[in-house]
């Protein structure tokens, strides 16, 4: 089970020198729908437009500066969050297995 970081936390990631600010988890981006960890936007600017967003994984995370809000509702949220990653990770790996 992943413990995600709540949204609004402020991260940088390895090798990089600008502050970032989740705000989506789980996402699908890319043309081959791959999914990530987190969607971030630069902090303290925000969103922009849409080129200037990024997506990562947890690995990716140098240093956690600063850690969003976090009650009953987020727990909650991260549990069913989970289950519903783990459920399309085992979709993909039968289609995956399918295919081949």
């Amino acid at each position: 089970m992943k413990n995600y970081l709540p949204l609004g936390s402020i991260v940088r990631l390895k090798g990089g020198s600008k502050k970032m600010m989740i705000y989506g988890r789980a996402q699908k981006a890319g043309a081959n729908g791959k999914m990530y960890d987190y969607l971030a936007c630069l902090y303290p600017q925000g969103f922009i437009k849409a080129n200037m967003l990024l997506c990562f994984n947890e690995d990716q995370i140098e240093e956690v500066l600063f850690t969003g809000y976090s009650d009953e509702d987020e727990t909650q949220f991260v549990e069913r969050l989970n289950i519903l990653v783990d459920s399309m990770t085992q979709t993909a790996e039968k289609e995956t297995t399918a295919e081949a």
